[in-house]
């Protein structure tokens, strides 16, 4: 029956008196007060499809709660109005005639007076109106069922929440209805909280409620769904393949694209074979993607992982974890045979020990042959990723080393606590790998890349002397002939946030430059240019 009432929805988000104008977007993965939050996944999904931004300085604050103005202009922009023609939006042209003076506010005149005009706001709440006061749910749940014209004189005679007797009688079917439309949810403990204040985090949330439930229509081009079979590493960025019963559909990854599996956050690398919800940033890029439900493997006949334990009794049992990081416990047959590469072959299975690289073949379920890996390593400093290519720095290690692997996505990821990590240019890292021809090159198959150590992105600055250009490389020369290679992918802006080229980089130029853990610049703001003097 609710259906009926969905409209199309456009929203934006305005949150703070001095900032309203000026917040800039940025993705989830930039909010440092974010982490360990439970409203960051909800965050980063609003935050990439454009309906939530935070604070100039990095930050959300997710538990600050929003002001009766900030809600009010908030929620009216995500109804479809937009008054904001001016940094303090004056008066509409044809003041309501009302009974009840309005109130002067310090900014978004115009959205309290619309608000009135359009009886968005009940007389009860516009008698004691003031902008700076927290908004409470309850006041919230009333808006939102004007704005989306819900109605409430039918609300549920059986009351969802325990405490609605403590709501004001005006806002008790507005809860109702919110609630049962699945627009905003109640608390663990069975209560609403009808007085208390609504914070960014819980409004971020209410947002992302109206997104997962087809409420906003003006993002639907920005969620897809389907299943991934496929992760192309060739390009830059990365592609997936997303495919569903209306077919196949190719889409970029976002550099900072962010990926929930159960409410917390993974690598990208393993939505693979799993069904997810992908939502596209403004470039259509993947940039936020939800893990749904792994598509049921098919059987296989090997496995290639590290040995975590062995059992052996009645029914032994072979604990396993392959390269994508997943336990395995497998039953291990009566007469299972051992190839330890010539190692320890007189103690059987009982001398694996826990870490070493092996190949398990399985018939059926069982587990009938164990090959012991040959496996080297060697540590270095990631000097690129390109596609399937991965590149260490070259500072005189031994010749029958290699500087470079291919295929290096295949090989188990992990941080140096054994956790599921990606590998970013500039990362140290220790490689565990297989060399069937020692003397060949581009034969060796990496197992495991463990990230012992990810510099801090370094800030540079000074005057710019010139850009170098040699094919598709681009190469930043500041004075004293300090030269920095720049990334295809850099951001070039001016001081003000709007983006430039390379062609607005001039000699004598001043600007501020943040290069990557292998001193990659990837960040340019231009300062103010100096006035130039007329003739």
């Amino acid at each position: 029956m609710l259906k009926m009432f969905k409209r199309i929805i456009s929203i934006a988000m305005l949150v703070a008196v001095m900032t309203l104008l000026s917040l800039q977007p940025a993705n989830a993965a930039l909010f440092p007060d974010l982490q360990g939050h439970w409203s960051r996944e909800a965050v980063c999904r609003a935050n990439v499809v454009d309906l939530i931004r935070g604070y100039p300085d990095g930050k959300f604050r997710p538990e600050q709660s929003l002001s009766e103005m900030e809600a009010l202009v908030l929620f009216m922009r995500a109804a479809g109005y937009n008054l904001d023609k001016s940094k303090n939006a004056s008066r509409v042209k044809n003041p309501p005639v009302t009974s009840v003076s309005i109130p002067q506010v310090a900014w978004g005149q115009s959205y309290l007076d619309q608000a009135v005009v359009d009886n968005l706001i009940d007389k009860s709440w516009l008698d004691n109106f003031n902008g700076n006061n927290p908004i409470t749910r309850a006041q919230t749940a009333g808006l939102l069922c004007r704005l989306l014209k819900l109605p409430v004189s039918d609300a549920a005679e059986v009351t969802p929440f325990t405490d609605l007797y403590e709501a004001p009688p005006e806002y008790l079917n507005s809860i109702v209805v919110v609630a049962n439309a699945g627009i905003i949810s109640g608390f663990t403990d069975g209560t609403f909280r009808p007085g208390d204040g609504l914070k960014r985090g819980e409004a971020a949330a209410l947002l992302d409620n109206l997104i997962k439930n087809n409420w906003l229509q003006s993002v639907t081009d920005r969620q897809v769904e389907g299943w991934i079979p496929r992760i192309d590493f060739k390009p830059n960025p990365p592609e997936i393949e997303l495919l569903s019963l209306q077919g196949s559909k190719k889409y970029k990854l976002s550099p900072e694209v962010k990926c929930f599996k159960n409410g917390n956050e993974c690598p990208y690398q393993q939505i693979l074979h799993w069904r997810v919800t992908v939502y596209l940033d403004s470039k259509k890029q993947a940039a936020c993607i939800t893990l749904l439900e792994k598509r049921p493997a098919t059987q296989e006949d090997r496995i290639r992982g590290t040995i975590r334990a062995v059992a052996l009794g009645q029914d032994s049992l072979l604990t396993l974890v392959d390269l994508n990081g997943k336990e395995r416990i497998l039953p291990l047959s009566w007469g299972a045979e051992l190839d330890s590469a010539g190692k320890n072959k007189t103690k059987g299975f009982q001398a694996l020990k826990p870490g070493t690289f092996v190949d398990a073949y399985l018939s059926g379920d069982e587990v009938i042959k164990v090959a012991v890996l040959a496996t080297k390593s060697l540590s270095g400093n990631v000097s690129n990723v390109t596609g399937k290519r991965l590149d260490l720095e070259n500072k005189g290690s031994k010749s029958n080393q290699p500087s470079w692997f291919n295929y290096w996505d295949r090989a188990r990821i992990v941080n140096k606590d054994g956790r599921n990590d990606y590998v970013i240019r500039g990362d140290k890292v220790k490689i565990n790998y297989l060399d069937p021809e020692p003397e060949g090159i581009d034969d060796e198959i990496p197992l495991e890349i463990i990230i012992t150590g990810r510099p801090e992105w370094k800030k540079v600055a000074g005057e710019v002397e010139g850009i170098a250009a040699s094919g598709e490389s681009r190469q930043l020369i500041l004075k004293k002939n300090k030269k920095y290679n720049l990334d295809t992918a850099a951001t070039l802006c001016q001081e003000d946030g709007s983006a430039i080229t390379l062609s607005g980089i001039n000699p004598g130029d001043k600007v501020e430059a943040m290069a990557d853990g292998a001193g990659i610049i990837m960040k340019i703001i231009l300062k103010d240019p100096p006035m130039k003097k007329t003739t």
